[in-house]
């Protein structure tokens, strides 16, 4: 297996290439110069590209999984804090978005069985903030999350669209301001029902 410090220049390597060019457009020969590793040597120890990408996906998890998962009765700040995580280093996103372009397939390995760990650990928090009474039961925590994620997530994903709601390029007032609108919007999306009174 390769050294633990040619795995971690790989990884680095890997993540800035995946990022930027997605899968069709990385290229092994660029991520293994600048890794300062042997091509043949990635292909050895990780397979094709796809293979690759899935061991990026699941050490960035490892990695910064805290900065992306969610509390439970605290729905609200993780959105705040995911736009947040999102503004200084938008890699995550830019490999899933890749990903769902390109449309690469999920394959069972390690790297997947940590990535739907991740995730069945966000929907856990909606349950038991459900469970706690802060969250509406009546709302499925998975289609929840989904709305909350992609809440977040279409700025980052378009931002030529939020450039031309605002008619300019977002600054840092703009991103304070709706910061706080995505946590004002979680709390009323996810707000249990007042009880019908007669």
């Amino acid at each position: 297996m390769a050294a633990p410090d040619t795995k971690a220049r790989i990884m680095a390597a890997a993540l800035e290439e995946f990022a930027e060019h997605g899968v069709s457009g990385a290229r092994v020969d660029r991520i293994a110069r600048n890794a300062k590793a042997n091509k043949e040597s990635i292909y050895r120890y990780y397979g094709l590209k796809e293979e690759l990408l899935d061991q990026v996906l699941g050490e960035y998890l490892r990695t910064n999984g805290d900065n992306v998962s969610p509390e439970a009765n605290a729905l609200d700040e993780y959105v705040a804090g995911l736009f947040r995580h999102y503004q200084h280093d938008p890699r995550y996103l830019r490999l899933c978005l890749w990903e769902g372009m390109e449309r690469v397939g999920l394959r069972e390995n390690p790297a997947l069985a940590e990535r739907r760990a991740h995730f069945a650990e966000k929907l856990e928090a909606v349950r038991s903030s459900q469970a706690d009474g802060t969250v509406d039961p009546g709302l499925d925590p998975r289609h929840l999350t989904i709305v909350l994620l992609g809440m977040v997530n279409y700025w980052f994903a378009v931002p030529q669209i939020v450039e031309l709601l605002f008619g300019r390029e977002p600054d840092a007032e703009i991103l304070a301001e709706h910061e706080r609108f995505l946590a004002e919007c979680a709390r009323r999306i996810v707000a249990p029902r007042e009880p019908l009174t007669n």
